[in-house]
Order: C-alpha cells, then structure tokens, then sequence
C-alpha cells in the first residue's frame, strides 16, 4: 500500500478478497505497535462464501463461473462422485453460457485444477467431456481442445517428475541417503524451487545444508 502510494502519488485502495470457508472470519484491518508508534489499515473485504449463490448462477460473467468452480471445490472435498458430477455439469454450463473459446480454455483450466479427481477416472470424465461438447455445439471438432490441454498437462507433469528425479539423485551423491520426511519434501517441491535447488545443491556438503535449504526456502509447515 505504501510503495504504491509513494510511486503513484494518488490514493491507494487495499482490497482483500477472502476465499475460505470459515463464515465467521471477516478480518478488517491490519497493524501493529513498537516503541510507542502505530500503524494501522482498515482495508474492506469481499468474501465469496457470503456472494449469493442464485446472482451468480444466473450470471454469464466468466469471473462468476470461477467463484462458482471455487465453491464447488470447497463443498466437494471428499467426495468424489459428487465432485465429478459438479465437475462435468460446470463443463456444460460453459456452452450453455455463451462463452467465447478463448474464455471456455481459460475456465476449463480452471475447473480442472480446482475440482481434482483421481488419476483414475480421468479418461472417462474427458471422454464424457467430449461427448457433451459434441451434444452442445453438435460439431466434432472440439472447441475446448481437451485432448490439446491435456496432453500439454501430461508433458508439464513429465517435467517435473524428471527433473525431481534428477535432483533426488543430486542430492544422495552429495548428502548422502535422504530420510523419508526430507524425501517427501523434496518431492512436494514447485517446479521453481525445484530449479533453484538443482543450482543450489552444488555448494552443500551435508544432510544440514539440504535441511536449512528447505527450512528457509519452503517450510512444510
């Protein structure tokens, strides 16, 4: 808020937008005291647990397929054949909204980060995909290009396991063998940490130098 203020010169609006699922958490203001000064910003919120279900179902604003994709995920978790029904009738909505194919590739991305399902039953949620993309549009070319996303999804995926292989391999040469808990961070990495540890590990010596590396870095928590 401050630097923008100093760099801009003009009033400054902070907005929080809460995304969790505790109907009671509103916070308003952020601050702090030391040594006798005070600094304190009230700041207003927009919670999407308290956006009306009905305004944004009947919307065809694609901001509000988003909000509506995030709730599905928040009220799905656990329960898979419910997720995938949600997950299949959103993809519908996106024909029957009138979305431009621009838009329908960015929400499809979105709807299938958020509403995750099992490996498993990927092939037959795409294969129902592409059958009700042919019912909607009555064409057989297919205007989300799953079978583009997807491929592109698996060959980013086939990066990362590589590259983590090659860094698990890096990191036993030079710290020796890796116990479970530090095995498992490495593994939970992003694929940016991921790259900064494969220059990172060159200077380690030790099991402690991987240890403090991810203590600093990227705390499990």
């Amino acid at each position: 808020h401050a630097q923008i203020f100093v760099r801009e010169r003009r009033p400054v609006i902070s907005l929080a937008v809460l995304s969790d699922d505790q109907p009671g958490w509103h916070p308003r203001s952020f601050g702090y005291a030391e040594a006798g000064c005070v600094v304190r910003l009230d700041f207003p919120t927009v919670k999407l647990l308290d956006l009306d279900l009905a305004l944004l179902e009947a919307s065809r604003n694609p901001i509000a397929m988003v909000i509506l994709i995030h709730r599905d995920a928040q009220a799905t978790r656990g329960q898979l054949e419910e997720r995938l029904r949600r997950k299949l009738a959103r993809f519908r909505a996106f024909f029957r909204n009138g979305y431009s194919a621009a838009d329908m590739r960015r929400l499809y991305r979105v709807l299938d980060q958020l509403l995750r399902l099992n490996p498993g039953m990927h092939a037959t949620v795409r294969a129902t995909m592409r059958l009700i993309e042919q019912e909607e549009t009555q064409m057989d070319t297919f205007v989300t290009s799953i079978e583009e996303l997807a491929f592109a999804e698996g060959v980013e995926q086939g990066r990362h396991q590589t590259l983590q292989e090659v860094v698990l391999r890096q990191l036993t040469r030079r710290c020796g063998p890796l116990p479970e808990s530090v095995h498992h961070h490495v593994l939970a990495l992003s694929p940016a940490h991921l790259l900064d540890l494969s220059e990172t590990l060159l200077d380690f010596t030790s099991l402690d130098d991987l240890q403090a590396w991810l203590a600093d870095t990227c705390p499990s928590g």
